[in-house]
């Protein structure tokens, strides 16, 4: 589709502020942005609204309220809806693209910069929920489809540091020597300082569970974002 095309067809839909941003673009609903309690609602509207949606892309998002991301994650599983990764994807957004039927990354933006990102629940003290590992890690092990180690999946559940996350890379796109693409970091390192994360060594986001192929994927509107330009201080390196 050309930027043209895009801005021609491509549909805003309305949206409460803080929530995340909604946009239809032909058979692709994008999704962006902060994640707040009423998202689940829009979301369902949007696809009603248009019943050609079966990709959902999740662009850029740091999550934020974690039942919005476990029910937009079950509904996309029940109505059959992939999912695609276009740059981060992080905590509740990470449940929502579990939910894909199919699961990809988008080559949207640098595969070496941004990850898919699971921890926790937290509350506003940045404490862990009480309960919160064991509905979480349930979620997983059902939307893997049963392949996410369980053991590495406790792991990260019980991260105290809300600003720690598993982060899963795309497998081949690295090319690392090594093979590493999913790193555990407790929260403590600062922003994407990769190089002082635990390198998990014999699993990656395809044998996990997290997508379903290696497959590359475009989202519709492509053609009209800014290419980010990827250096070694931020990109997952050896």
């Amino acid at each position: 589709m050309t930027v043209l095309r895009c801005l021609l067809v491509c549909a805003a839909l309305p949206f409460a502020a803080n929530a995340m941003d909604v946009k239809v673009c032909d058979n692709q609903l994008i999704l962006s942005g902060s994640v707040v309690s009423g998202d689940f609602g829009t979301i369902k509207e949007a696809i009603s609204a248009h019943p050609e949606i079966n990709i959902a892309v999740l662009r850029n998002s740091h999550g934020g309220d974690a039942e919005s991301g476990y029910d937009v994650g079950e509904y996309f599983r029940d109505k059959g809806i992939s999912t695609y990764a276009s740059g981060y994807c992080l905590s509740s957004c990470s449940r929502m693209f579990l939910g894909g039927k199919e699961r990809f990354f988008a080559d949207d933006f640098s595969l070496g910069k941004y990850s898919i990102g699971f921890h926790s629940n937290y509350d506003r003290s940045d404490r862990i929920v009480s309960g919160a590992q064991w509905k979480l890690s349930r979620f997983i092990r059902k939307y893997s489809d049963g392949k996410a180690d369980e053991a590495l999946v406790d792991r990260w559940v019980n991260i105290q540091n809300r600003k720690g996350f598993a982060h899963f890379f795309h497998p081949t796109a690295l090319k690392r020597s090594d093979g590493v693409s999913v790193l555990l970091c407790n929260g403590s390192e600062g922003n994407r300082r990769w190089e002082l994360c635990e390198k998990i060594v014999g699993h990656d986001a395809l044998s996990m569970g997290i997508i379903t192929s290696l497959e590359l994927k475009h989202s519709c509107d492509a053609a009209s974002l800014p290419r980010d330009g990827a250096s070694a201080s931020n990109e997952l390196r050896q």
